[in-house]
């Protein structure tokens, strides 16, 4: 499981290796909540699986040269609803 999560050695395929890691993977029975509290237990999990991805993200958008669009300030017209 360690060498497939990829977070310290690139994974390989037929002598290709991955450009980036784009698996997480945790021991579920880490989170498994002893006094039943399935809700918490998930959340836990689901933070730390997810926790990844921005910086996943930021490493395919570098990879490709591509840069953010510059912050748009916002107008108090875009920032109100109408309905």
């Amino acid at each position: 499981m360690e060498e497939l999560d990829g977070d310290n050695v690139r994974v390989s395929s037929r002598g290709r290796v991955a450009e980036r890691d784009i698996v997480q993977f945790v021991p579920f029975r880490d989170y498994i909540d002893r006094s039943g509290n399935q809700v918490l237990s998930m959340a836990r999990l689901a933070k730390d699986v997810l926790a990844e991805i921005p910086e996943q993200l930021l490493s395919f958008m570098k990879s490709r040269g591509i840069e953010p669009r510059p912050l748009v300030p916002a107008t108090s017209d875009s920032a109100s609803v109408s309905t």
